[in-house]
């Protein structure tokens, strides 16, 4: 793996690590 991958790769890992956590948090506030 060539470290342009490696950063793409971390790229989209934290994309969808925050989209995960505003998924739970858009979940949690329209629950309450």
């Amino acid at each position: 793996m060539t470290i342009a991958d490696s950063q793409i790769f971390i790229a989209l890992f934290i994309a969808l690590g925050n989209g995960f956590l505003a998924f739970l948090l858009g979940n949690a506030l329209y629950v309450r």
